[in-house]
C-alpha cells in the first residue's frame, strides 16, 4: 500500500518546531510536524493544512526540501512523504492532540529520539543542499531503517 504525507519544517531563530508524537507512526519519538494527503488535495496544501491543524500557525510559501521515499519489507508499505520547510510566522502555538509541541535548537535535535530522517533533514536544510530524494529501507516497522540513500540532489 502506498501512502502519501507531508511534513514540514518550520524554522525561527534557528529553532525547529518539533512535535512529541503520541500516537503511531512514530509515537514516542520528536518530528516536524505532519500528516496525511487528504483525498483531492496536493502536497502544498496538506502541508499548509497541517501547520494551521496542528499548531494554529498560518504560513504561506512553504519551500519544497526533499521527496522520502519509505519502504518496510515486512508489511510491503510504501510512504512517499514530502518535505518542506518554511520561516515561522510570529504567535504562540495552540495545544495539539497529536503531541507537545516545542521549539528545538539545532545542536539539541541529536539528543532526542527523532526517526532516523529527521537528523539527515535538517542537516540539509541548515547547509543549504538542494532538494534531494532520500529512500529509507526498513526490514521491520519497529526498527531502525537497513540503509539510506540520497539519489537525485
Amino acid at each position: 500500500m502506498i501512502s502519501q504525507r507531508v511534513l514540514c519544517f518550520l524554522e525561527r531563530d534557528q529553532r525547529f518546531l518539533l512535535l512529541h508524537r503520541r500516537r503511531p507512526p512514530n509515537a514516542g519519538l520528536w518530528n516536524a510536524i505532519g500528516g496525511k494527503i487528504e483525498p483531492g488535495e496536493d502536497p502544498y496544501t496538506a502541508c499548509t493544512r497541517e501547520i494551521r491543524e496542528e499548531t494554529g500557525l498560518e504560513i504561506s510559501s512553504p519551500s519544497f526540501r526533499a521527496l522520502l521515499v519509505v519502504t518496510v519489507r515486512e508489511t510491503g508499505d510504501l510512504w512517499v512523504i514530502y518535505v518542506f520547510h518554511a520561516p515561522a510566522p510570529s504567535g504562540e502555538t495552540i495545544a495539539s492532540d497529536e503531541g507537545d509541541l516545542r521549539w528545538v535548537d539545532v545542536d539539541e535535535i541529536r539528543s532526542l529520539s527523532t526517526p532516523a530522517d529527521l537528523p539527515l533533514i535538517v542537516r540539509r536544510l541548515r547547509d543549504g543542499s538542494e532538494a534531494a530524494i532520500v529512500r529509507l529501507h526498513y526490514e521491520t516497522e519497529a526498527g531502525p531503517p537497513s540503509r539510506i540513500e540520497i539519489v537525485g540532489s
